[in-house]
């Protein structure tokens, strides 16, 4: 019988998160991913939970307390989890590390009204049979609005299901990614956009008009951006 091999060791040996591996590594966690019993593969399973709350992947920017002052209500509204998810999506697109988190926090604020709406209030009816979202005659619903952003469409949802490593995103639709992905359902239109540059080369209202395509909403989001340059210093 051949020996077996630790994984604690295999993982920190090849070079940590299968995102930060090489192709053949990423192959290799597919793999080991198809083998994995049904129960194991779910996104609340014991072990997700656990990988996910112990990672130190940002300096913890967003608080319940943060959020509180930014957003003039109770803190115990904001969970930790909701909290993991915001500093994930600045963690993985850099604005964690720039001025600008001051420019992207006023646009989310202003696109779900202070953090109180995470899917589209539309019946998303208006969606269905889009070719340009890749969505069919009645999948308008099921891919509307949904997290910060809004993220929109069949192809959208693929793109997010793709880069969160998780296919219920797209099998699920609004709610789960409501519930689920608030911040880094964004993640990808925040990288396909180059939103980081924009802001540090063009700045706030550039910032506006790549998120809004057009200026609706501007004084509020100027509202906004002037509470966030006094609590995010």
């Amino acid at each position: 019988m051949s020996d077996q091999i630790n994984l604690e060791d295999f993982f920190s040996w090849f070079g940590g998160s299968a995102r930060d591996g090489l192709p053949w590594q990423k192959d290799a966690v597919a793999l080991l991913f198809d083998e994995l019993p049904g129960h194991l593969k779910q996104n609340d399973s014991d072990w997700v939970a656990l990988f996910r709350n112990k990672q130190d992947l940002t300096a913890d920017i967003i608080t319940p307390e943060l959020l509180a002052r930014l957003t003039g209500r109770s803190s115990e509204e904001f969970s930790q989890r909701f909290c993991l998810d915001f500093n994930v999506l600045l963690s993985d697109t850099g604005f964690d590390r720039h001025p600008a988190l001051q420019m992207l926090m006023a646009n989310i604020l202003h696109e779900t009204g202070g953090l109180l709406y995470l899917r589209e209030l539309a019946s998303g009816q208006a969606y269905n049979n889009r070719q340009d979202l890749e969505n069919g005659p009645t999948e308008g619903p099921k891919y509307k609005g949904a997290g910060v952003l809004m993220l929109t469409g069949r192809y959208n949802y693929s793109r997010a299901a793709e880069r969160l490593v998780d296919p219920k995103i797209l099998e699920l639709g609004v709610d789960y990614v409501a519930k689920n992905y608030p911040f880094t359902s964004a993640i990808p239109w925040i990288e396909d956009n180059d939103l980081l540059h924009i802001c540090l080369t063009e700045g706030f209202d550039a910032c506006c008009y790549k998120i809004n395509g057009g200026w609706r909403g501007y004084q509020d989001r100027i509202h906004w951006y002037r509470i966030c340059q006094r609590e995010l210093k």
